[in-house]
């Protein structure tokens, strides 16, 4: 780790404030270049870092000029960038003024900020600007780019660019952009274990949880060319059946449409064995109309009363949960309707850490070439249905921790104390004499 203070003397602003930056940081803020890109893993300062340097251009320029911060999303831009710069701006004492309503920052000198998304680049026509700033840029389409440094004009003066960005591999537009060598472009790079502002655990924590591949662009910060998928066919290993009393969650993501090819429908059963093995199972996938979708869930409902069905309430399917839940054959099934707010590579994360490692399992059956050949093309493939069914299933057990039913049946019934690791004990098959007493015992005893 490398920790350098930098001393921004502005006269006309607060002499001598010191800001402490990382090494990759300082040579960022001290590049001429007029174009100018800020890459690395998560958590290595890139919002902060375009802010930083964006304030400080803006402050001091002379005559005062208008800028602009653009993320890929408003979201992202309201609950992120405009937190930073009123963050950094008013600890520096360099903001006068703040416009909520159009999102727009006044400083000391007299220069403007203005904060747009991306969502629409086409919007991003018409102004002029001394300088922007791209943050997470390459969650933005190549065109978002190409618009905005038309817009670096400023009466007889050109204007700058600067992007802050994870890497998304030598063929994405952001690497084309500034990482080839182009004339007055510099590129900067910071791994996550080289900022020296992180907690000593976070690198090991979060690398834990990562893919190699994955963990080499979201850490190492390196430009990796997916080779076409998140997984590797050989992590998996088939077996021929899984242990007996494991509790089981299928999950259903269900197609929006079968008017386009992309909208499949796609079921997935997953539980996770005593020694952390994930076991994958019966996947079914296919095009239906909801009534022949219907039909199918219903008899794996019916076919498997023990397993826990859980549906994405993504579309429609909040109206398929209502109602399935209104069929009288499923009332001694547990059906639960799901929200969704993490995108699809970061909930199969989990999972394909595990698999890695040779920690997951499929069930032998005639779903598994199919389901490979999907797998092993994600995130890059046509479709991802079937890995999202798995990632939904394995959120939930880890969310829920379930304990293996047979477990706690051995235990309770024979009186013995329950060890669930500190988890919460969500589901039995059955309760034994006096199990609902001493479940409350052991739950004013133990922390959760």
């Amino acid at each position: 780790m490398f920790r350098k203070l930098f001393s921004a003397s502005l006269s006309s602003v607060r002499p001598k404030v010191l800001v402490e930056l990382s090494q990759a940081q300082l040579e960022f803020t001290e590049s001429n270049a007029r174009f100018r890109g800020f890459f690395g893993g998560r958590g290595a300062g890139k919002t902060w870092v375009g802010a930083y340097e964006m304030l400080i251009m803006a402050v001091s320029a002379d005559p005062p000029g208008l800028y602009a911060c653009y993320a890929p999303t408003f979201p992202m831009l309201r609950d992120s960038d405009w937190r930073v710069y009123n963050d950094i701006g008013s600890n520096l004492g360099w903001i006068v003024g703040r416009n909520r309503t159009e999102l727009k920052l006044s400083l000391v000198n007299g220069s403007e900020i203005l904060f747009r998304s991306m969502d629409e680049p086409e919007r991003a026509r018409g102004l002029n600007l001394r300088g922007c700033h791209l943050d997470e840029a390459s969650l933005m389409d190549a065109s978002a780019y190409d618009i905005v440094i038309a817009s670096l004009r400023s009466g007889a003066e050109a204007g700058w660019l600067s992007a802050t960005f994870t890497p998304k591999g030598r063929h994405h537009w952001t690497y084309e952009r500034f990482g080839t060598g182009a004339p007055d472009t510099a590129l900067f790079r910071c791994a996550t274990k080289d900022s020296p502002f992180l907690p000593p655990e976070f690198y090991e924590s979060v690398r834990a949880r990562y893919t190699q591949w994955f963990a080499q662009q979201e850490l190492e910060g390196e430009f990796i060319d997916a080779e076409g998928a998140l997984f590797r066919r050989q992590w998996f290993r088939v077996v021929d059946a899984a242990p007996e009393g494991l509790q089981w969650v299928r999950y259903w993501d269900l197609a929006a449409s079968t008017k386009t090819s992309a909208d499949y429908t796609a079921s997935a059963e997953v539980a996770l064995g005593r020694d952390g093995t994930l076991y994958i199972r019966n996947v079914i996938h296919g095009r239906w109309e909801w009534p022949d979708a219907r039909s199918i869930i219903i008899a794996a409902m019916q076919a498997n009363p023990g397993v826990i069905h859980l549906v994405e309430k993504a579309l429609h399917g909040l109206a398929a949960v209502q109602e399935l839940s209104r069929e009288q054959s499923l009332m001694h099934v547990t059906l639960i309707g799901v929200d969704v707010d993490t995108d699809k590579v970061s909930r199969a994360m989990p999972w394909a850490a595990r698999a890695e490692r040779g920690q997951v399992a499929l069930v032998s059956g005639p779903w598994i070439a199919d389901f490979l050949d999907e797998v092993c093309m994600f995130p890059d493939g046509e479709h991802d249905d079937q890995v999202d069914a798995v990632s939904g299933a394995v959120a939930y057990l880890g969310k829920s921790a379930i304990v293996p039913a047979a477990d706690v049946l051995e235990a309770y019934g024979k009186g013995l104390p329950v060890k669930p690791d500190g988890r919460v004990l969500r589901f039995v098959d059955e309760r034994p004499a006096g199990f609902d007493e001493r479940l409350a015992r052991v739950q004013r005893g133990r922390r959760w």
